[in-house]
């Protein structure tokens, strides 16, 4: 048996530092895998520093103010609405929240959640009931198109926070995918837990949230039955938020108390963020099983930034050409200063 490697490799370079008379300097780095699909990630903690404090500007959110097609006084007229063999009322509502089609789809059923009537909602003012409601009309769409006899194996709700996340409008909103094939990245997560459960005989999720908890480095908290981890090989610049909802095995057996324990949790993260003057993350809640494998649910939540002074972006050549990924935060630092918030 295999079971669970948590295998990192460090390494040392050395150079001529200019800013220490050229004397020698040692910088010392790790390279990680994935213990489930192999994925690298390199720590390079000698690059982080701290982020000083940086808002969306009020120039910026009132010049996308103009033409939001998501605001409440243009979304009837400039958004889309489905067809009538899937929601013959054209669009659907939940309190502040609306879900309708995506005008530029990414797949055959890719629609989009407005979570609330605010055009910008700062991290700390997002409420249980607005994300709550949100998770839950994105469930309620799902449901209606399995109900039309249409019901995809592989399906996830995904969000782009502020354009540094990729949010081309900054209005809150979610958007939901729903295909008859998993995504790259969700294939390699299946193809792992199938390749676990065959050298095992064993179910990895249990098995790897039974060793972090045990050894406590990057194990964070548990919201009623969804647990909150920080990755051990992260795929973010500033690390990665690994979201286990145990025992649920596709997005329609959630309930309202998951979705309720799931925002509890996402506000924690959030003022976690506010703290480190973090604005901006993509979030992406997956679902799917393959035959013979099962998963559960789960997340991952990226802290995304822009890199001062010239505002670039945070994803070069590194993870984009070699799909190896560079981080700054150290996992298990990152695991003990976000610790708090969730006590």
């Amino acid at each position: 048996m295999a079971g669970i490697e948590f295998y990192k490799k460090e390494n040392r370079t050395f150079l001529l530092d200019p800013n220490g008379n050229f004397s020698r300097k040692e910088l010392a780095f790790e390279v990680r895998k994935d213990p489930l699909t192999e994925h690298k990630s390199r720590i390079l903690p000698f690059r982080r520093r701290k982020l000083s404090e940086r808002e969306t500007s009020s120039e910026v959110i009132e010049a996308s103010r103009k033409g939001c097609p998501f605001c409440p006084d243009q979304i009837l007229s400039l958004t889309p609405k489905f067809i009538p063999e899937i929601v013959p009322e054209g669009r659907i509502q939940k309190r502040e929240a609306s879900l309708f089609p995506n005008s530029f789809p990414y797949a055959q059923f890719n629609w989009v959640v407005v979570l609330s009537q605010e055009h910008f909602l700062n991290l700390d003012q997002f409420s249980i009931q607005i994300l709550r409601d949100g998770f839950l009309l994105g469930q309620e769409g799902m449901a209606r198109l399995g109900l039309k006899g249409v019901e995809f194996k592989y399906t996830s709700i995904n969000w782009n926070y502020l354009p540094q996340a990729g949010g081309g409008i900054i209005h809150p909103h979610l958007q939901l995918v729903m295909e008859d094939e998993p995504t790259s990245s969700h294939k390699e997560v299946l193809e792992g837990l199938r390749r676990y459960q065959t050298e095992n005989n064993s179910f990895f999720w249990e098995d790897l949230l039974s060793e972090e908890i045990k050894r406590g480095e990057r194990y964070i908290g548990r919201m009623g039955d969804i647990h909150f981890l920080i990755s051990f090989s992260p795929i973010g610049i500033l690390g990665e938020i690994l979201l286990l909802f145990s025992g649920r095995t596709a997005i329609k057996e959630l309930n309202t108390k998951d979705w309720e324990d799931l925002s509890r949790g996402l506000i924690r993260v959030f003022r976690f963020f506010r703290e480190k003057h973090i604005e901006s993350f993509n979030l992406s809640i997956f679902s799917g099983n393959e035959r013979e494998v099962s998963s559960w649910v789960y997340g991952r939540v990226c802290p995304r930034m822009i890199l001062p002074p010239w505002n670039t972006s945070d994803i070069n050549y590194f993870e984009k050409l070699h799909d190896e990924v560079i981080s700054v935060v150290s996992p298990e630092e990152m695991c003990e200063e976000i610790k708090p918030f969730f006590k």
